[in-house]
């Protein structure tokens, strides 16, 4: 297993300055947030984006994965307006475009909720219209679409394996595979054993965050909350899981990100001695 981190809560920083924050921390890799003032749309020249690789491998630190900016940001692959999913749709190709360019393997697909009074069969219906045609742009390329498992509070039709599961049968790409976050394991209760047992190989990415167990979108530092990272790492362990556990910490740390990514890591390495 191999860590990484969210550049987000690195936003206030330029992306070439967060780099050496996160190496400093003990990271193995960057998941590359997709938002501003990092990599969002054409901020970034591709010039400017192979000179963030290279500096990355200068700091030894991989590309764990691409993210999307969603969360509060003006996208949705889910939305009624047609305008407003072609624009999410031309948003995801320029992502996959970057990520290529920073070879990342996977680029995260954001869920998002479903309007006030919009059925959650239209809403995913129309997601799946939005991925399929993102997987068939993102097949040029070596790399997979990572749908993130939410819980109810941030989508309302991905919140579990089998949803996730659906999606990627229904549309049958060998591209798409899930993500895992712990901050929604710990709210789900859905447990580790099942959903490895129906995603195996597909389950691509495991963010990690913590709370208190009642409410979501904490993301404190691993340890800070209730979830047990020791007995989910000791079953990664057991499945011999290679993939990255990529921190997603809150912005409440985003003043003086150093201590609590350095803490955080600290922590993991810890628990996968352990294990």
């Amino acid at each position: 297993m191999r860590l990484g981190t969210a550049t987000s809560v690195l936003f206030q920083h330029a992306l070439e300055d967060a780099i050496p924050i996160a190496a400093r921390a003990g990271y193995d890799g960057l998941d590359i947030w997709g938002g501003r003032p990092h990599v969002y749309r054409h901020d970034l020249s591709p010039d400017e984006l192979k000179h963030i690789r290279q500096k990355m491998a200068d700091h030894n630190l991989a590309v764990s994965s691409f993210m999307p900016a969603f969360y509060r940001y003006p996208h949705s692959l889910s939305n009624p307006n047609p305008r407003v999913r072609e624009d999410s749709i031309d948003y995801m190709r320029i992502c996959i475009d970057n990520a290529a360019v920073l070879g990342a393997g996977i680029v995260l697909v954001v869920p998002d909720l479903g309007l006030k009074g919009q059925p959650r069969e239209a809403s995913l219906a129309r997601m799946m219209d939005s991925l399929d045609t993102v997987a068939r742009y993102a097949a040029q390329y070596p790399l997979k679409l990572g749908i993130e498992i939410l819980y109810y509070d941030e989508t309302d039709y991905v919140n579990s394996a089998d949803d996730a599961l659906h999606i990627i049968h229904q549309l049958g790409h060998d591209n798409l595979g899930a993500v895992l976050d712990t901050g929604t394991l710990n709210l789900s209760k859905e447990p580790i054993q099942d959903i490895y047992a129906k995603l195996g190989s597909l389950m691509l990415q495991v963010h990690v965050n913590d709370n208190s167990g009642h409410r979501h979108q904490q993301n404190l530092i691993p340890g800070e909350g209730t979830f047990d990272f020791a007995a989910l790492i000791r079953y990664l362990k057991h499945i011999g899981y290679t993939g990255f556990l990529s921190a997603e910490l809150s912005k409440e740390y985003s003043d003086d990100p150093e201590p609590a990514l350095r803490t955080t890591a600290e922590r993991l390495r810890g628990w996968i001695a352990a294990a």
